[in-house]
């Protein structure tokens, strides 16, 4: 009991700190991990249309929602633009999904700063909201089927190379598809 009374902040401290660290190191997947993408259509920073829809069955799409004024959506726009880059001429898509801002701003920024991904302007927030974002940037990354294989909420340590490994090992296939071909 003594050390209970002279220690028992620290041990508290130290149990919280523990608790918090296993948390950072493997924290509980989105709600949405697993589920069907919401399909939906937005227009681009020209006006033209994205549907959703066209993308199941053929790629793997990713979508950063951001926005202009969110410090880490900025650090993170680069690295999502250098997944569109390793990947392009591959079935994947990636768009940067920027909620609820006007064209011009956005056009702004995307200038100032090089991006050279394709923009979707969701200007009321539904889309953002079908996706449950409830802190930016948020990106998804969504299987050639449509199912959402991975959400991830702000920027974790190697933010691009944890994307272009998503990606690659869902162009990749399953395992065991690859085990039949060797096989064969």
């Amino acid at each position: 009991m003594r050390i209970i009374k002279e220690y028992g902040s620290t041990i508290a401290i130290v149990v919280a700190a523990v608790v918090a660290i296993a948390w950072i190191l493997n924290p509980r997947p989105h709600p949405l991990e697993g589920a069907m993408a919401p399909v939906f259509s937005l227009p681009d920073v020209s006006g033209d249309s994205i549907d959703m829809a066209d993308h199941i069955g053929k790629d793997v799409v990713v979508l950063d929602f951001w926005a202009s004024w969110c410090p880490p959506c900025r650090k993170g726009l680069p690295a999502v633009d250098g997944v569109a880059k390793t990947f392009a001429g591959k079935p994947v898509a990636v768009y940067a999904v920027n909620i609820m801002e006007g064209e011009a701003l956005v056009n702004e920024f995307a200038e100032s700063t090089g991006l050279q991904l394709p923009i979707l302007m969701d200007k009321t927030g539904i889309v953002a909201e079908d996706y449950e974002v409830t802190g930016i940037p948020q990106t998804v990354v969504i299987d050639q089927n449509g199912r959402i294989h991975a959400i991830h909420v702000g920027l974790g340590l190697r933010f691009q190379a944890t994307l272009e490994g998503q990606v690659q090992a869902l162009l990749d296939g399953p395992n065991e598809d690859k085990a039949i071909a060797s096989a064969g």
